[in-house]
């Protein structure tokens, strides 16, 4: 019987202990989720920054051609619709990538929640297999044990077997 009883213990911790290594590794999966998309407002930003050196440069070409073709910047309608375009161009760009990081982010987010999630039901699951564990080796000690009421007769504790006579 206290083997019984040590197998239940050891199983019930076992159980404990892989609910405790699954939600170690769930917390893990979040946090590296949490490192990428930390890693992916970084990289938004410097292709942000990218595009608008880009749009600059072609801007600032288009002025010094300007200057080299001896047109006025402010009236030549070729250059202006040039400008027009590049700015546009990089705008619709920019909101491209705007777009696609917050999806992008978004799914990092819900990636860290089911992580946090998965971390918490494996946490909860182990204490209820552990516990389903001991119950179940108490039931099966019930079934096994000697039967005893707990309570013990006037004769087996000696009261019954002498005479009092006067």
């Amino acid at each position: 019987m206290s083997l019984m009883i040590a197998s239940a213990i050891f199983s019930a911790y076992g159980s404990i202990q892989a609910g405790k290594a699954r939600s170690a590794e769930a917390r893990a999966q979040a946090e590296q989720l949490r490192v990428q998309k930390a890693q992916a407002k970084l990289t938004a930003m410097q292709e942000h920054n990218i595009r608008s050196m880009n749009l600059r440069t072609l801007n600032n070409i288009n002025t010094s051609f300007t200057g080299v073709m001896g047109r006025d910047s402010g009236s030549d309608r070729s250059l202006k619709a040039i400008r027009d375009r590049a700015t546009s161009e990089a705008r619709i760009a920019e909101d491209r990538a705007r777009s696609q990081f917050i999806a992008e982010q978004g799914q990092r987010t819900m990636g860290i929640q089911l992580a946090n999630m998965r971390a918490s039901n494996a946490r909860r699951m182990a204490l209820i297999n552990a516990g389903s564990t001991l119950l179940t080796a108490g039931a099966k000690y019930s079934t096994v044990a000697p039967k005893s009421t707990g309570l013990r007769t006037m004769r087996q504790v000696g009261y019954g077997s002498r005479s009092y006579s006067t």
